[in-house]
């Protein structure tokens, strides 16, 4: 070696010896800066609603310089794109953003440095590409994990919940996935034109176990990708834990103890580990061996609704979600767990005539629509009046941040079953709230489409009870109620029905003046309702929640982002928007 050669193979970033401090921990530090930066920003958040939900709920002021900058931030994160032709949604532009970011910072990070092969052999037999793509792939690999875990301790402190964090798990994994395959190649180039690729082979673990990560990790991601995984979603998810064991025992005999590569497998072991000893230990104290259920189908041929009966100990909040693992159901049903939100409130003690919560007996309400797979099988089992067994219910998860009872002006916005999920325990939770010291909310709009009339059936108790609250409380509450499809006259007519009754409750209360229930045969103008909320007098703080089909989904994110670049202007007499989404599936 020339004497440039060797003081080069001693410096910083070309280093073999320092290699995995250099790149292994600036990449760890690059992640939890990251998370640090979104912790931060929680917790300012969390911060500004707790000091504005403590104001006299007619106390408004202008938008500040704080809130200004929310609005702005949120503008840029709360934006969708939409690839109409092909049908494709992409994330919310905050995930879009945060994953562009940690692109752009591994690819620089992996081929900024040079050069990316040795000049000369005798300067190590470990090309410069090969050795940094390496520590940066196995560095990820603790963050990949700690993104898809259900007990998420990123989402803990960063008040995301763990389905809005898989698209980080993704494209982490995906990452992973490049900079293994850069870490790769270069080996192979330099060893054939070594002349011993086959000689390594045989004599070393490091290739023989090299790819037999590399043949898992590579099923790992092309199955990963969403029109595959939607698709057979089942056997995906048990093909997915079967390669994901394979792949790190055939990456942790390739490591071999090389410096400190065993440290990140330690690291992803007490994340995961961890996380799961909790999920399951929290689903037996909730559940112990089994919790019993009833299936009913309801009104509208496509919607069937679970029943389980929980103990006091186990609490939830609007909006939050279970995993329920069917024990009875069927042979195949009872080894996997499935998603589905909570359709109700929790009653208090008081509500339910008790002085003591603990001996309340509480019951979770699942309604969902049917659309194959265990779904099927449900309805199946409801329609055949045999419905009922045990289950195993892993959670609460997800949820909103904070609550809308802070908010002066709320709008629950849902299109087909999404008004289970989660608007209208959000709106059963704002009607308890009204009148009771619960929160400040003074205007509560509640906005559903679905396309069978019988939806609206398992609607009226709900819609009924938050009438009759808001009349009693002095608060302006209004539903509209949208059927998209109607075959009969008939329909209609139970429709109009509908409305009469509900405004019979109004009237009743001495309040009609502050309620309204309308019905249409029709689809809502959604960023039309948004962009008249935002630019009403009323003014104040409003929330908006969400949940519902993409298009849906797409058309009230950019109406609320057009509103928030408003407050950012000045130009808006609202103070603050607050959008909340839930989507079908994730």
């Amino acid at each position: 070696m020339t004497p440039e050669q060797i003081a080069l193979i001693g410096e910083r970033w070309h280093d073999w010896y320092t290699a995995d401090w250099d790149y292994g921990l600036t990449t760890v530090e690059f992640f939890c800066a990251g998370i640090g930066t979104m912790m931060l920003l929680y917790l300012v958040s969390l911060w500004r609603h707790r000091a504005s939900a403590r104001r006299a709920r007619s106390t408004f002021r202008a938008a500040g310089i704080l809130d200004r900058f929310t609005a702005a931030f949120r503008y840029v994160t709360s934006m969708q794109l939409r690839y109409k032709p092909l049908g494709y949604y992409s994330p919310p532009m905050g995930s879009v953003v945060g994953v562009a970011g940690i692109f752009t910072f591994v690819m620089a990070f992996a081929l900024a440095v040079r050069p990316y092969y040795w000049p000369n052999y005798q300067m190590g037999h470990s090309p410069p590409l090969a050795t940094r793509s390496g520590w940066i792939s196995i560095a990820i690999m603790p963050f990949m994990i700690a993104f898809a875990t259900k007990v998420n301790y990123v989402g803990i402190i960063t008040g995301a919940s763990h389905e809005r964090l898989q698209v980080f798990h993704r494209w982490s994994a995906l990452l992973m996935y490049i900079t293994s395959l850069l870490h790769t190649f270069p080996f192979i180039v330099t060893n054939i034109d070594m002349g011993d690729m086959v000689h390594m082979y045989k004599t070393t673990p490091w290739y023989w176990s090299g790819i037999a990560a590399l043949i898992p990790q590579t099923w790992l991601v092309l199955m990963s990708w969403g029109i595959i995984r939607s698709r057979y979603y089942e056997i995906f998810k048990k093909l997915h834990f079967c390669a994901s064991g394979i792949f790190m025992v055939a990456l942790f005999i390739h490591c071999n103890f090389r410096l400190t590569s065993w440290d990140y497998f330690w690291a992803t072991l007490a994340i995961y580990s961890t996380a799961w000893l909790i999920q399951v230990s929290r689903t037996l104290y909730n559940s112990s061996f089994g919790l019993p259920y009833t299936l009913e189908q309801l009104s509208d041929p496509d919607m069937v609704k679970v029943t389980i009966t929980v103990p006091a100990r186990f609490r939830w909040s609007p909006g939050q979600h279970v995993l329920l693992r069917f024990l009875t159901l069927s042979h195949l049903s009872a080894f996997s767990t499935h998603p589905f939100t909570i359709a109700n409130a929790a009653a208090s003690a008081s509500e339910s005539g008790h002085t003591d919560s603990s001996t309340v007996t509480r019951a979770v309400e699942i309604v969902f629509r049917v659309r194959g797979g265990i779904t099927r099988t449900l309805q199946e089992a409801a329609l055949r009046r045999t419905g009922g067994g045990r289950v195993l219910l892993d959670g609460p998860y997800g949820g909103l941040p904070v609550s809308l009872r802070g908010y002066d002006r709320v709008y629950l916005l849902a299109g087909g079953s999404g008004a289970s999920s989660p608007t209208l325990p959000l709106l059963q939770d704002l009607a308890r709230g009204f009148g009771a010291g619960g929160g400040r909310c003074a205007h509560v709009e509640f906005v559903v489409a679905f396309r069978h009339p019988g939806t609206r059936r398992w609607l009226e108790p709900a819609i009924a009870e938050a009438a009759a609250r808001a009349a009693a409380a002095g608060v302006h509450f209004s539903a509209h109620v949208h059927v998209t499809r109607t075959a009969e006259n008939a329909d209609l007519e139970s429709i109009e029905s509908f409305s009469s009754d509900v405004k019979e409750v109004e009237v009743g209360s001495g309040s009609s003046d502050k309620t309204a229930v309308r019905t249409d045969a029709d689809r809502p103008d959604l960023p039309r309702l948004v962009r008249e909320a935002c630019a009403s007098r009323l003014g104040g703080r409003v929330a908006f929640a969400v949940c519902g089909p993409e298009a849906f989904m797409y058309d009230v994110r950019n109406a609320v982002a057009e509103c928030q670049l408003d407050i950012a202007d000045g130009y808006s007499r609202c103070e603050e928007i607050f959008l909340h989404t839930e989507a079908y599936d994730w």
